[in-house]
């Protein structure tokens, strides 16, 4: 692809961003109100989830952003509520967010793809998971203020690890997420089976290896603690910190809420795990172990009709169902061509 086409694309690319990060902002509601999240008191574990707080602050005294958020509500054609600095703010940090994890994407599927047909299209196919799992939704219609920056967070951290960078960025990233949200945890069972990969095949022994529970292990115990720390820190504020099986179970038994149940990642999950053979990459195949753990934890502590509780996968089921709708495509090529039967003569 020559530069300019490659400029047209990134171009391209980038509106679609902004019309994405447009449409979430204001077809789906926020849950966590701004300005006790900034005052410290919303409710936990909501409040304690603090990487955002900084820059809703910031937002809310700065005179640039107020004369701007000012300016564009008097476009109410364009924007038919009140424009708030920190919704400003919440759409710069999105689009950056969504740009991280398309862009990741695309290099992480550009390496694992023995021929690259469909580059091109990783970054739309990111966007259109992002609208099956951040905006379709007919009930429990919320966005959060922290989802979209987790998404680029777990993003880096599988560049870093797929592309095996220094362990010093993987560490860097996962303390910085996990002030954002506690499910950094289940990024250490991307590293974990990462590192457990040798000679294209998953060594499940590796996984208990020194090389990689010195690195785990401590950034366990920081998870931990910061666990500890938040809710130490906010135990005065109310709470909807509790478990979720009863809520989630009653849902497989009510036919209405199958099909946004299968809705994150675009309905691609199942098929992920259903066509896993077709995924030959061994790293990116190893870490499909992680779903099963991933499935479990939001089993627990989230709401299972709540897509966006799987929206950290995005990246990853992105360049896995690609892979694998690649190699199939080239396996379905490779056979002869079997001609079709012409119905014979009228008898």
């Amino acid at each position: 692809m020559d530069r300019r086409k490659r400029l047209f694309l990134w171009a391209l690319y980038a509106l679609a961003t902004v019309q994405f990060v447009w449409c979430y902002l204001w077809l789906v509601h926020p849950y966590v109100q701004t300005v006790w999240y900034e005052h410290g008191e919303e409710r936990m574990p909501f409040q304690g989830r603090l990487l955002m707080m900084a820059p809703m602050v910031w937002a809310h005294t700065n005179v640039p952003l107020l004369w701007l958020s000012t300016s564009l509500s008097r476009y109410i054609y364009w924007f038919p509520r009140v424009v708030s600095p920190e919704v400003l703010a919440q759409g710069a940090i999105s689009v950056v967010c969504v740009g991280i994890t398309g862009g990741v994407a695309t290099r992480i599927y550009a390496s694992a793809s023995p021929r690259g047909l469909l580059t091109a299209l990783i970054y739309p196919l990111v966007l259109v998971l992002c609208v099956a799992t951040y905006v379709l939704h007919t009930i429990q219609n919320f966005r959060f203020i922290y989802d979209l920056p987790s998404v680029a967070f777990f993003s880096l951290a599988m560049y870093v690890l797929y592309f095996r960078k220094s362990l010093a960025w993987f560490v860097a990233i996962f303390l910085v997420a996990t002030i954002n949200r506690e499910t950094t945890l289940l990024l250490l069972g991307f590293f974990l089976l990462d590192r457990a990969v040798v000679g294209g095949r998953l060594v499940w022994q590796r996984m208990l290896a020194w090389s990689s529970l010195r690195v785990v292990l401590p950034l366990a115990v920081y998870w931990a603690i910061w666990q500890v720390v938040v809710r130490h820190l906010f135990a005065a504020n109310r709470s909807e910190f509790y478990s979720r099986v009863p809520l989630n179970l009653t849902f497989f038994v009510q036919p209405q809420a199958w099909p946004q149940l299968l809705g994150g990642c675009c309905y691609l999950l199942p098929i992920v795990v259903i066509f896993r053979k077709d995924l030959r990459d061994a790293r990116l195949r190893a870490w499909l172990w992680v779903l099963p753990a991933w499935f479990g934890f939001m089993f627990v502590y989230g709401i299972l009709i709540e897509t966006r509780i799987f929206g950290e996968l995005i990246p990853y089921v992105a360049v896995a169902g690609a892979l694998m709708a690649e190699n199939a495509l080239a396996r379905r090529l490779q056979q002869p061509a079997v001609p079709a039967e012409l119905p014979g003569p009228e008898q």
